[in-house]
């Protein structure tokens, strides 16, 4: 068992959902149910957030210790596998915090930083120490979106062309899931972005920051030819999923609607046989992390891979302010966004 300690206690870390559905959508039901990670600690500034997850875990994890700040948290002992989960702005003081600290493997929120250059200075600190970091685009690892998208590399649909994600929101605070569903299939090798969008009248924005805008559409090119459309809405399954186009069919992969599959002809493909039971997003997540400790390979949504979606995200602010299509990687990486996701 790897050891796992949580820095900061909101919605995600344990508030969407109770102990006792398997399925919730959050890290300590993902830990809870997982039997290859164990939750050592969890820290935050608010003693309010503290008591509130004593009272509604406590139970669960008589063992792990409860702390005021990370540093706190990270002096007592340090765990394998630390999950980063306060607000955008603070990653990258928390992250490097962290970095020096000297887990085995980092587990953190989107966005993962709110510019280009932190997210290159946080990989080339972690990197040095060897230091894998996974970022939570954590609707990828619904089971069955995963076996899809193992289907279709398998030849599913043949050489997959096309890729349309749907769902609103902003760039990278919000719509990054879908962005992330769309290299999921497509591949993590964009090339370049053309993107519309619109910014919010009633954001408050701190000194130092530019707003992030909401996605009205983009278009993804990919260095295999592929190309991917962000259409920036839902559609008629609702948001967080995707189209995948081949030359031999087609597929439709989300976390929240049924497996889908048709050949050529568009007759129905049966997946029956070939879906596997449903897991908390965060169990298989937190598993896969633990694979690679136990030597195996990189989780999903690591260092390369989430690298490659966060570039697409400025890529398309960039573009939206521009009017330009944008090649990746960005050129401008000092623009400072306030991703507060």
């Amino acid at each position: 068992m790897f050891s796992v300690g949580i820095i900061g206690i909101g919605s995600i870390s344990e508030g969407y959902g109770e102990p006792d559905d398997p399925y919730a959508y959050c890290h300590a039901a993902g830990i809870l149910h997982s039997d290859r990670v164990q939750l050592r600690a969890v820290a935050d500034l608010d003693e309010n957030r503290r008591e509130r997850f004593r009272i509604k875990w406590g139970r669960y994890f008589p063992e792990a210790t409860s702390h005021n700040s990370a540093r706190s948290l990270l002096d007592s002992d340090v765990p394998d596998v630390v999950a980063v989960c306060v607000r955008g702005p603070h990653h990258f003081d928390v992250v490097r915090e962290v970095i020096q600290a000297g887990p085995r493997a980092i587990f953190i929120e989107k966005p993962p930083t709110c510019s280009l250059r932190e997210m290159d200075v946080l990989l080339a600190e972690a990197n040095a120490r060897n230091i894998p970091i996974t970022v939570s685009y954590s609707r990828h690892w619904a089971p069955h979106v995963l076996r899809l998208q193992q289907l279709v590399r398998d030849g599913l649909i043949g050489e997959v062309r096309k890729v349309v994600g749907y769902v609103g929101g902003t760039f990278l605070s919000f719509a990054s899931h879908t962005t992330d569903l769309i290299c999921q299939f497509a591949g993590y090798c964009p090339e370049s972005v053309m993107a519309h969008g619109h910014y919010r009248d009633d954001e408050v924005i701190p000194d130092g920051y530019e707003g992030e805008p909401v996605i009205d559409g983009a278009l993804i090119r990919f260095r295999n030819g592929v190309t991917g459309i962000h259409v920036g809405s839902d559609a008629e399954h609702g948001g967080f999923y995707c189209d995948v186009f081949g030359s031999g069919g087609r597929v439709r992969a989300g976390m929240y609607i049924p497996p889908y599959a048709c050949d050529g002809d568009r007759t129905p493909i049966d997946l029956s046989a070939e879906m596997p039971e449903n897991k908390s997003v965060f169990a298989v997540a937190y598993e896969q992390i633990a694979r690679y400790l136990d030597g195996g390979a990189l989780p999903d949504c690591t260092n390369d891979d989430f690298a490659a979606v966060h570039e697409v995200g400025f890529a398309a602010i960039e573009s939206v302010n521009t009017g330009q299509h944008i090649s990746i990687p960005n050129q401008r990486r000092d623009r400072l966004i306030f991703a507060n996701g």
